[in-house]
């Protein structure tokens, strides 16, 4: 009785300090105003969007998507075709070409979501293969001495070991009926490496990958790791890579706006790359100076491609990207914002390529372009 007592208290006083917070920023940030907008209906939505400059060449699919997908979910996929000093949207603009960048960014979040599996899946039993053959401890992401003491280590393996003890699956019930380790103790539930790696979230495995300590890296040949099994140059760029491909499942996976999104920039990705290829330049801002654009979803895609290939894979990107430009021509106006160089599909990493030189400029043929996409849809 008394412990509902106090926890009915306990909530009262939480949702009055939540209402005071709210209060005192009310008071100390500048010229907020309430939020009041009325409910519009797909109807309104439409006559709205119409009144502001956008055709609607059919407006019953236009409220329907509306109701599919929310307002609130698609106008980010009309904010390019908007000026944003007038509020208007400019001249020749169309729900129809919102609508081609919507199923656009959609196909290609489920496409990268399928690759990234794979890429996920092969690092993870990459890493602890390399680890455990160089240890000999199959209980290696418990060693604190080969993390950094910055408490990372501890949180995620206390972390893992609430899954452990709480999961149904039957590999750990039946781990936990049956075993223990003597290598820890204080962890003496936990199972060896290559069965906590299968419980871990990518970003408990990114946690231990960022947090091996210098000597680690050197002593467990880390560097040797990216570079002979994944490709990589170095197991800092692995590392850092995996993070900004962390960044591209997340929005995949919740279903975020992909395509024109500012993203993590793959360290050193350029080295990858073919010098040929001129990168997409920045619009230098503030003083700033014009660079190239690494932290779009184009260098992402060509982090990806290069692990991906690493693990063993023979599948090219490029022809499915290309396919997927083809079947929606409104993304190809956005192809600069999300990265894409003008010669991307002369990119050996994304594309297999064949020496197809056209005679009066000396350079190679965009039929590589389309003899890849061919090849991809008619496989």
């Amino acid at each position: 009785m008394f412990v509902r007592v106090e926890a009915f208290f306990l909530s009262v006083i939480q949702l009055q300090l939540v209402r005071l917070r709210a209060k005192l920023r009310a008071i100390t940030v500048p010229n907020l105003i309430p939020y009041n907008k009325t409910y519009l209906s797909s109807s309104d939505l439409c006559a709205k969007l119409q009144g502001q400059g956008l055709t609607i060449n059919d407006v019953a699919k236009a409220k329907k998507e509306f109701e599919r997908c929310s307002y609130y979910r698609f106008k980010a996929y009309l904010f390019p075709f908007k000026d944003l000093a007038t509020k208007t949207y400019n001249t020749g603009s169309t729900f129809e070409q919102g609508y081609e960048l919507y199923h656009f960014d959609s196909e290609l979040r489920a496409y990268l979501f399928r690759i990234i599996e794979k890429v996920e899946i092969g690092v993870r039993s990459a890493l602890d293969q390399w680890i455990t053959g160089k240890t000999g401890n199959p209980f290696w992401y418990l060693d604190s001495s080969l993390f950094n003491g910055n408490g990372d280590q501890i949180k995620t393996v206390t972390t893992l070991r609430s899954m452990f003890i709480s999961s149904k699956e039957e590999y750990a019930l039946h781990y936990r009926g049956k075993y223990y380790n003597d290598y820890c103790p204080f962890y003496r539930e936990l199972p060896p490496a290559w069965v906590a790696l299968e419980l871990m979230t990518f970003g408990n495995i990114l946690s231990l990958m960022d947090n091996f300590t210098a000597d680690s890296v050197q002593s467990l040949k880390l560097n040797r790791f990216a570079n002979n099994k994944l490709g990589v140059n170095k197991y800092q760029s692995l590392a850092n890579w995996m993070g900004c491909i962390r960044h591209v499942r997340n929005a995949c996976g919740h279903h975020n706006r992909l395509f024109n999104r500012n993203l993590s920039a793959p360290t050193g990705i350029k080295r990858v790359l073919s010098r040929d290829i001129s990168l997409v330049r920045t619009n230098p801002q503030h003083g700033t100076r014009q660079t190239d654009q690494v932290n779009r979803i184009y260098t992402n895609i060509c982090a990806i491609q290069k692990i991906y290939t690493g693990l063993g894979h023979e599948e090219k990107l490029g022809p499915a990207l290309a396919h997927l430009f083809e079947k929606y021509p409104t993304a190809k106006l956005f192809r600069e914002s999300m990265g894409f160089p003008v010669q991307w599909h002369q990119e050996p990493l994304l594309f297999n390529l064949t020496p197809e030189v056209n005679e009066s400029s000396g350079s190679i043929s965009e039929s590589n372009e389309k003899a890849a996409l061919l090849r991809f849809v008619e496989s």
